[in-house]
């Protein structure tokens, strides 16, 4: 006999507690994961997360009781008892409720796909003995292919079609996950120590403007096996013999960050294998601010000693968009290390954030290089970016070209998506 699922009034499961609380009605169980539902109580004059958008599920939110207040890009709108508000892939939104009274929302998930990341954020509550804070509600966030925005793009854009997720054997005996987007040109998408969800909203825009975008993940990040990869010129290798084994030729190779300093190498290495007479895979690199080489007098900002209330402030452009909770935390144990926190120790951490000879090695590429900078990056200023741009020979001796983003920080996919995408589809490639 078919299950019926009933959950009363103090039924269901408690994820989220505070002045914010969330009560899972269905987790997908009765709906063969169709379908996930909670109940939220959002506690008077509390604004809710940072903007985000969802790649993989649709949202709805229907107002049982007071008034919510939904933000999509640069507007609100109120909606009292009795609204809906859907919400599809790919629009940034987020809630709030400014009213006197309490608010209750009816919110569902198709797929249920969202439902664990409220599990997930009790689970750091309870280990860490405090809520996630903006930064690691982001990260979490990205679990579940949902990343931070703050502007709508195009509907007909970002809707993106769910990516192929494969995982890799190469002969090394590595292995490599990777999210596999649209047809067409091959780029091959490095994402940093943000995670793989914070490239994800940039792969769906570039695969919707007519290429095939493939994201792999660093090998020890969202729970894949390190490989026996110690460093980044053994992640480089490691891509370069997929690009080989998938037989790839004149793909962009672009990276964000941590993934900028790999995509560099990437080049170096391209660079070598045309000196040797070796078939040539990658076509041209694009740089997002990217960390990896010394550049005197401009310090890459160590993050990992910074307090949390300060990330923010070093990463966006605009730091109250994705600020969780200004509000001083109190002191408490230190949650378990994060595994991504960990590989990128790891891969990095000594000499901090820098190969102190990449610098020099650069000069050597002659590829089309773009190096594209968000202008208020906290981490690796203005004056890095052009210092990496000079850095390289070019496709004529003329250097990289060097494009600064307007309005963004470290992760400008995230504050300018619309200008990221564009101006990674502007770098002529020659087949």
């Amino acid at each position: 006999m078919t299950l019926v699922s009933i959950v009363g009034p103090d039924g269901g499961e408690t994820a989220l507690t505070g002045a914010i609380q969330l009560r899972i009605l269905e987790d997908g169980s009765t709906t063969d994961h169709r379908l996930g539902i909670g109940e939220i109580t959002v506690a008077p004059h509390t604004d809710g997360p940072p903007q985000h958008r969802h790649a993989q599920h649709d949202e709805g939110f229907y107002v049982v009781r007071g008034t919510a207040r939904f933000t999509v890009g640069e507007e609100t709108y109120d909606a009292p008892a009795g609204t809906l508000v859907m919400v599809p892939p790919g629009a940034p939104h987020t809630f709030a409720n400014p009213g006197a009274e309490p608010a209750v929302l009816l919110n569902t998930f198709t797929p249920d796909l969202f439902v664990q990341y409220f599990r997930e954020l009790r689970d750091f509550a309870t280990a860490a003995g405090r809520p996630a804070d903006g930064k690691e509600i982001v990260k979490i966030m990205s679990h579940y292919h949902t990343e931070s925005a703050t502007t709508y793009a195009d509907a007909e854009r970002v809707q993106p079609a769910d990516p192929e997720i494969t995982d890799y054997q190469l002969a090394s005996g590595v292995e490599i996950r990777v999210e596999d987007r649209g047809a067409g040109r091959p780029v091959f998408l490095i994402h940093g120590g943000a995670g793989a969800g914070s490239v994800a909203g940039l792969a769906a825009g570039l695969a919707a403007r007519g290429v095939r975008v493939l994201s792999p993940v660093i090998p020890g990040f969202d729970g894949t096996s390190r490989s026996g990869l110690s460093n980044v010129a053994d992640l480089a290798r490691a891509f370069r013999e997929l690009l080989d084994e998938l037989d790839l030729r004149d793909v962009l190779v672009a990276g964000n960050s941590f993934g900028g300093w790999i995509a560099a190498q990437m080049g170096v290495d391209e660079q070598a294998a045309r000196d040797d007479g070796e078939v040539s895979r990658i076509g041209g690199l694009v740089l997002v601010n990217a960390v990896g080489i010394t550049v005197e007098g401009h310090p890459i900002t160590d993050v990992s000693v910074e307090p949390p209330s300060r990330l923010a402030d070093l990463v966006f452009h605009s730091p109250e968009k994705f600020r969780m909770d200004p509000a001083e935390q109190p002191p408490s144990p230190p949650a378990e290390a994060d595994p991504d926190d960990v590989a990128l120790a790891d891969y990095a951490g000594n000499p901090y954030m820098h190969d102190p000879l990449l610098r020099a090695r650069l000069e050597a590429v002659r590829l089309p290089v773009l190096v594209a900078w968000g202008e208020s990056d906290g981490i690796v200023d203005l004056s890095y970016g052009r210092a990496y741009a000079a850095s390289f020979a070019g496709d004529n001796d003329e250097g990289a070209r060097f494009a600064i983003i307007r309005g963004a920080g470290h992760l400008p996919q995230l504050e300018q998506a619309e200008r990221t995408t564009e101006l990674v589809l502007s770098l002529d490639i020659k087949a």
